[in-house]
């Protein structure tokens, strides 16, 4: 749903971003921490800070506060090119999460099996992180920090900056806490993203469906009518026959595949047809296009407008020339 009032908008927003720093701190305090579990990202970091700095220095740091820290300095390299939206809701997304870190304390002793912990703090903390995301916000660390080096490095992919920070998460794990717990928090980091992937995109069960037959034109017209989404006709020729047709696409969701399947076999049950998952879809009859971020390849696109006036200007010089 989209709200078009930009203050209940930001309202809105705000809430989702406090509410999934209450779920990563939740995860985190409940699940990973005492069962000595890295979270992914800058969170595993100020972790194995706050655990070298009491076991040999014996100064008890909360990781609450190393985490704090580490984002200011990060915060302040990004607010260059960060939108101003994003900013504050991110801002409010680092002070939220670390208040409920530091408060959000359990004295609980339960002897569970270590597993359960990841699997149960993964998923915590990847709702946690999906809803801030889907709030525009975020909790800083390690997102910031891979949207700065791909800023200056294009060719180094955000996902990829993610990748090498979660391995390091996990080689200090073995380093930290054994190989054990690495384990467990490989699975914890997984379990994090996928289920923020989730939050985010939604659990879409879409699959597209291709249907080859001489009554093509009936089983489209019924699709439309009965089953109530759009048809697409593409042109195909058989390689032994050489005959063309049209063969028919349409995107159906888990529930009407078994209505779709009626149609095809009532009008023509020697039809030709196949289907395959659809990971995302967006638009008319599924999830609606958000602008969402698109301050950002706005940034990226007022990049690219220069460096092509740049271009056009150097060749105009060069023709000129002779050259």
């Amino acid at each position: 749903m989209m709200i078009k009032n930009k203050s209940l908008s930001f309202f809105v927003d705000s809430l989702l971003v406090i509410a999934g720093g209450f779920l990563l701190a939740l995860g985190f305090n409940l699940f990973l921490n005492p069962s000595e579990i890295l979270p992914s990202g800058f969170s595993g970091i100020a972790t194995i800070i706050s655990v070298l700095f009491q076991r040999y220095l014996g100064v008890n740091v909360s990781m609450a506060v190393v985490y704090i820290l580490l984002n200011v300095i990060l915060y302040i390299c990004a607010l260059k090119f960060m939108g101003k939206r994003f900013a504050i809701l991110s801002l409010i997304g680092v002070i939220t999460y670390t208040i409920f870190l530091q408060f959000l304390k359990f004295d609980i002793i339960i002897e569970v099996d270590p597993l359960l912990f990841a699997l149960y703090g993964g998923i915590l903390s990847g709702t946690g992180i999906g809803i801030m995301i889907r709030g525009r916000g975020s909790t800083g660390g390690s997102e910031l920090l891979a949207c700065i080096v791909n800023k200056k490095l294009p060719n180094v992919s955000v996902g990829t900056v993610l990748i090498c920070i979660n391995a390091v998460v996990i080689l200090a794990s073995v380093l930290v806490y054994g190989i054990s717990s690495a384990l467990y928090s490989l699975i914890a980091i997984y379990l994090t993203g996928k289920v923020a992937d989730i939050v985010v995109a939604g659990v879409q069960s879409v699959r597209a469906y291709y249907i080859i037959s001489p009554k093509n034109e009936v089983i489209a017209n019924r699709i439309i009518g009965e089953v109530a989404r759009g048809v697409t006709g593409i042109n195909v020729s058989g390689m032994y026959t050489k005959a063309s047709q049209n063969m028919l696409m349409v995107l159906v969701n888990r529930s009407q595949v078994p209505h779709l399947k009626y149609i095809v076999a009532d009008v023509d049950d020697s039809a030709f047809m196949f289907s395959c998952p659809v990971s995302e879809v967006m638009g008319k009859g599924f999830v609606p296009l958000k602008k969402g971020r698109a301050f950002i390849f706005k940034l990226h696109q007022n990049k690219y407008k220069k460096y092509k006036l740049h271009y056009v200007k150097t060749s105009k010089k060069y023709k000129s020339r002779g050259e």
